[in-house]
């Protein structure tokens, strides 16, 4: 066989059928000569997919696999060139072309043999087994993503008390109240949204919540925590001869629980202690709008709003949006301080919440103001999805408050909803489309 190898439909050339053995023999003959760009030619434009075949052929051959790998990463056929590597033992090298090749199942485990957990997660991620996303998430305490995922895997209560420690109170309250009766974690959720609902100063509520969980059975072994709880918000709200009768029949229950006898002294400090007695009831009708099991404690998504009137979303389904809300970053800036700066790679798009900015040109020295922005508007959206540089500085005018939503956490975003990305990058074509026409529009005198 000839060192050339010929493949019909190519211009100029001779028009030949060859043998999948023929084409294998030349093509190792190829990249023993060194000629890979010669082979990899020949193997991106054969219409059968010959490549399982030169691996088989190559089988462990180190230095014919390390050939193989290169004529098909230059082939751009990533899958193959992963295989070898892999093959080869070079798993870093196989994840970062599984990742390539969109084989994100290959890739996450090829990542997590060399303990990349990170990018494992991600590409766990990317092929929707949220469980183990989550978990390596979780591992490499990348707490945020590990709450979405588990969210994603309906773990109601693990996401929920994520996002709990995160201080994303409202989603925590949303996830916790899902969980069933039935579930082992019931309690600790419970715990978990009177514990959300006090430090918003809705002492009454929470208080509400733990009673309707408790439904007056005694301090035991299953409630004490439930009862410990009580304690401390009827002591916040002021209750403290309630707070005082529920410590001490927890003392009774069992005298070293907890910091039960600290509590007690503390109160003492404060006001001559009660004979201990049973727990004093509720004022009749208090606990009447929480009496039914189940009832749920609706949250408001604070700046929603602002979201939907921008006009990149203006499409979206409130589903979707009410999805996207939780990657928003509240963020406060202060007076003077940069959101972005000019001519750096723009990195996240603002949608103003509180007070207003001031758009500015800078050249040289002088930064020239252009425009002032206000709560309701927005700025940064073409850095989602470019990477060039901005073309303005913008500065806080006093204290603002704004919602930051970073290109990272745009682009995974977009990754696993799939329906999200396609309308979002709809709008950015259209929105691209109508800048090219008033620029041409301006430039032709129209």
């Amino acid at each position: 066989m000839a060192e050339n190898i010929a493949i019909r439909g190519r211009g100029g050339e001779a028009s030949t059928f060859l043998t999948t053995a023929q084409v294998i023999q030349g093509m190792f003959r190829l990249m023993a000569a060194g000629k890979a760009a010669e082979a990899a030619d020949v193997y991106s434009r054969c219409q059968e997919d010959i490549g399982f075949a030169l691996i088989n052929h190559a089988q462990r051959d180190q230095r014919q696999l390390m050939a193989l790998a290169n004529v098909f990463y230059r082939a751009r056929d990533f899958d193959k060139a992963a295989l070898c590597c892999e093959n080869l033992g070079e798993f870093a090298k196989a994840a970062q072309l599984y990742e390539q090749a969109d084989d994100c199942q290959s890739a996450a485990e090829m990542y997590a043999k060399v303990e990349n957990f990170e990018k494992a997660a991600e590409m766990f991620e990317r092929t929707q087994n949220f469980r183990q996303a989550a978990e390596l998430f979780l591992k490499v305490k990348n707490f945020a993503r590990a709450a979405a995922n588990y969210e994603r895997a309906v773990n109601w209560f693990v996401a929920g008390k994520l996002y709990h420690e995160l201080g994303k109170f409202r989603k925590s309250m949303e996830l916790l109240q899902k969980v069933q009766a039935s579930d082992e974690s019931f309690q600790e959720a419970t715990l978990l949204i009177g514990d959300i609902l006090a430090k918003n100063g809705y002492l009454d509520l929470a208080i509400k919540k733990l009673l309707n969980v408790i439904k007056g059975r005694p301090v035991g072994a299953d409630t004490a925590e439930l009862y410990y709880h009580l304690a401390g918000l009827h002591r916040q709200k002021g209750n403290v001869e309630v707070a005082r009768n529920i410590y001490q029949q927890l003392q009774q229950f069992d005298i070293g629980y907890r910091d039960v006898e600290e509590k007690l002294h503390e109160i003492a400090s404060g006001a001559a202690p009660a004979a201990t007695g049973p727990l004093a009831s509720i004022p009749e009708g208090e606990g009447d709008d929480a009496a039914e099991e189940g009832s749920q404690i609706v949250g408001v998504m604070e700046g929603f709003d602002f979201l939907q009137k921008i006009p990149l979303f203006a499409d979206m389904p409130l589903a979707e949006m009410k999805a996207f809300y939780n990657i928003c970053e509240e963020r406060v800036f202060q007076d003077g301080e940069r959101l972005i700066e000019q001519d750096r790679p723009g990195m996240a798009l603002y949608v103003l919440r509180e007070g207003k900015v001031q758009v500015q040109r800078v050249e040289g020295a002088k930064a020239t103001p252009v425009a002032e922005l206000k709560a309701g508007d927005h700025v940064g959206e073409m850095s989602l999805v470019d990477e060039a540089p901005t073309s303005a500085r913008v500065v806080a005018q006093g204290t603002v408050r704004a919602f930051e939503i970073s290109r990272d956490r745009f682009l995974r975003f977009l990754q696993s909803n799939e329906k999200f990305a396609v309308r979002v990058l709809r709008v950015f074509v259209r929105t691209l489309c109508q800048r090219l026409r008033d620029t041409t529009a301006r430039l032709t005198g129209r």
